[in-house]
């Protein structure tokens, strides 16, 4: 059954691409209508709309960073992997979108045109002027060693590792007050080492706030 939709599908977009290059003089296959299909619906959207609160803006530089070699892009937020790129990869922003409390950038990558969340993108400016001097600046202006902070996240459960994108050694409740003992850089994002009542541990910067739920 799903078979025959896909192919009655298939025939749609065919006929729908044969009728619009008929009109211009020219002939497609079936192999090339679904290509140039597929290729339409990857294509950067040129709309430039940006959320609130978006750190980039249309036509920004940007660094992709993560903790694996490669970083998944989506065809939507939250949607399906359409492709991989390189962690460090220099990417240009095309639009930015709120999905789920969250902001999303569309990019223009190596592989193809996709969305990445805000975490995955740091500013090209700061990588090749800081480095990690430039996260460790981060770091200071942030929360201080000694300090009483609360574990912030999507899910009810915040990972704790072992070091900065390391190994997951413990889970601690969302909205639990800790100390943070140091502080690091780690492919440019802050993290904490924190002592929670699970015990001692690193958190990137997102999963800490010092205003108390």
């Amino acid at each position: 059954m799903k078979l025959r939709v896909a192919l009655v599908w298939l025939v749609v977009v065919f006929i729908g691409l044969s009728l619009a290059c008929d009109r211009a003089g020219e002939v497609l296959s079936p192999e090339e209508a679904t290509a140039r299909a597929e290729e339409a619906r990857l294509q950067p959207s040129g709309s430039g709309e940006s959320a609130e609160g978006a750190s980039f803006q249309s036509g920004d530089k940007a660094l992709l960073i993560g903790t694996g070699f490669l970083i998944n892009v989506l065809d939507e937020p939250g949607g399906r992997i359409v492709g991989g790129q390189a962690r460090n990869s220099e990417v240009t922003v095309l639009e930015s979108q709120e999905f789920e409390g969250e902001i999303w950038y569309r990019i223009q990558a190596g592989t193809a045109p996709g969305w990445v969340k805000a975490d995955n993108l740091v500013p090209l400016e700061g990588e090749e002027s800081g480095g990690e001097e430039g996260g460790e600046e981060a770091a200071a202006s942030g929360p201080q060693v000694g300090d009483t902070v609360y574990l912030t996240g999507r899910g009810f459960l915040i990972n704790i590792y072992d070091q900065p994108g390391g190994r997951l050694i413990a889970n601690q409740e969302r909205n639990v007050a800790v100390t943070i003992l140091d502080t690091t850089e780690f492919e440019g994002t802050p993290w904490y080492l924190i002592d929670a009542p699970t015990g001692e541990g690193w958190v990137a910067a997102e999963n800490i706030t010092s205003e108390q739920p």
